[in-house]
């Protein structure tokens, strides 16, 4: 292992599993490459190479917000003496090509090579080296290795204290060797969090962004506090603070919460922030129990007077008596009526919100008690277990930010069950129909088009799609759609199935796409819907 990593590096991209990948699969520190952090978008990137200022970026030139070219345009015009890698997909190329006035000389095309981009990057490092003045650049370079180790040590510690990697003599030693604000002391864990308020459910790409501003904003007012922040991917910020808490102006630990978050909605609008501040615990080493119960905590936050900053003790735990749905969501299924569905539903939701505030695991408990009886009801019109969704309900409504969200969520699954049950009573009951689907699902990995199975059919394009409508109150393109999404579902419970495989498998030539169908349909990207199934499968063994 080289002693001495000269060069830093800054992974860009908006893909967590690309992200986690370059930043594991290559031994960068083998080569005297030091990897000071990722970022999943551009203006995240751009601030991080003002703090950084690393010597190679690699980054993914289609992202959400600031493009990879822009931010490479915006670095160059600050004048930050970066070398890019630009990764482009083969619709992309072109584009990529711009690139080059900004002074980028290398790119590397979608699907990449591991042997080529670590080729790529070591030939980097050589050319800046031999630009290098050796003896005046090696002092500048440790300086900021230095900086970057302190301030990649502060983030660090956060995550080894909640996974209990580090032992009392340890953990001092860190704080002294790195100078750290915090003190082995009675202390907590809060837990920030950023929530969307996009119409769409989809992360909008200034969350991370905002994120980095108030992680900034605490950071700066906060100074000489004993504290240390730390991300909580993929949006949220993770604060360990030494109890009792001071400041100047003798505001408690929550009013400074609020005040800065209060600042940060008002400015950003769209992005919704909570915190939860964990119970106290008696040292730095039992930060784990602190973690959880601000865990827990921050799942109040779908209730609107709960405010923006929460604490544990200012809820009922107790758990209401449970509350049976009634067959009329079932009745309104069988009958395929949208509208009694929603109506039937919202009325069951209302009877488990009775209780002010109710623990959101109740909740949550009771909405995935719906979903599992109906799917065992239904089994028995459609000779199994329904397809149209197979998730898991519980983790998908931890992930929700209201109520609104949650009660949106349970319509779209039990509408999918109704739409499964109408197309499964049409195949019964029309040849066509059942032509049709039984060459859809054949075919499903060619990605069939509606002029495909017209062309098996024989038929026109406007009387197929007329046809088809009128038999299963469905969409074509839709139906074909929630196909894909079924069997997305099931192929990701494999873990040898990573979510760009099976994207690539059913002919997604952009996995933003494939991304945002799957959380429309199942409410969770396909990349936490495998960790949850990973994490529930382990959990039985």
């Amino acid at each position: 292992m080289n002693p001495f990593p000269t060069i830093t590096l800054l992974i860009v991209d908006d893909e967590a599993d690309i992200r986690s990948g370059l930043r594991s699969i290559i031994p960068w520190e083998d080569y005297g490459i030091s990897v000071i952090g990722t970022a999943a978008n551009g203006a995240e990137a751009l601030d991080k190479i003002r703090y950084y200022e690393p010597d190679i970026v690699i980054t993914d030139i289609q992202m959400p917000g600031m493009s990879g070219l822009e931010l490479v345009r915006r670095a160059k015009k600050e004048q930050f003496d970066c070398s890019f890698v630009i990764l482009s997909g083969y619709d992309e190329f072109e584009y990529a090509k711009s690139a080059i006035k900004y002074g980028v000389k290398e790119y590397l095309l979608k699907p990449i090579s591991i042997k080529e981009l670590t080729e790529l990057i070591l030939s980097l490092k050589e050319d800046i080296l031999s630009r290098r003045d050796i003896h005046s650049d090696r002092l500048s370079t440790l300086y900021k290795l230095r900086n970057a180790q302190i301030s990649i040590q502060k983030s660090n510690l956060i995550p080894q204290l909640l996974r209990g990697d580090l032992s009392s003599a340890e953990l001092e030693k860190v704080i002294q060797d790195y100078s750290l604000p915090i003190r082995d002391k009675e202390s907590c864990i809060v837990l920030i969090q950023a929530f969307s308020s996009n119409p769409g459910g989809e992360e909008l790409p200034e969350t991370s962004l905002c994120l980095i501003k108030l992680k900034n904003s605490l950071e700066q007012s906060l100074t000489g506090s004993s504290l240390l922040t730390a991300e909580y991917p993929p949006t949220g910020l993770l604060l360990l603070v030494n109890l009792p808490f001071t400041t100047p102006d003798g505001s408690t630990l929550k009013e400074t919460l609020a005040t800065h978050i209060q600042m940060r909605t008002e400015a950003e609008g769209k992005i919704q922030i909570a915190a939860a501040i964990g119970q106290p615990v008696p040292s730095l080493l039992g930060l784990p129990a602190s973690f959880k119960d601000a865990r827990q905590t921050i799942t109040w936050h779908i209730y609107p007077k709960a405010g923006p900053v929460l604490e544990s003790g200012e809820f009922n735990m107790d758990q209401p008596p449970i509350i049976m749905p009634g067959n009329d969501i079932l009745d309104a299924i069988l009958r395929d009526n949208p509208e009694d569905i929603r109506s039937n539903l919202n009325g069951y939701l209302d009877q488990l919100l009775n209780t002010p505030a109710p623990p959101p695991s109740y909740l949550f408990s009771m909405c995935n008690y719906l979903v599992i009886t109906l799917q065992s009801q239904l089994s028995k019109y459609l000779d199994g277990m329904p397809k149209s969704y197979t998730g898991n309900s519980f983790a998908t409504l931890q992930s929700l930010n209201s109520l609104d969200e949650i009660r949106n969520f349970m319509c779209r699954i039990l509408c999918a069950f109704a739409d499964e049950l109408s197309v499964n009573r049409a195949v019964k009951s029309d040849p066509l129909i059942e032509k049709a689907i039984d060459y859809i699902n054949k075919n499903l990995l060619k990605n069939p088009r509606t002029e495909d199975v017209c062309t098996y059919l024989g038929l026109s394009k406007s009387y197929f799609s007329t046809y088809f409508k009128n038999k299963t109150q469905l969409n074509f393109r839709d139906y074909t759609l929630d196909l894909k999404i079924n069997y997305a579902q099931e192929q990701l419970k494999f873990a040898e199935h990573s979510p760009s495989e099976v994207s690539i498998l059913l002919g997604y030539e952009d996995y933003r796409s494939f991304s945002r169908a799957f959380k429309a349909r199942t409410g969770l990207t396909p990349t936490d819907f495998q960790k949850q199934y990973t994490l529930e499968e382990r959990s039985r063994q």
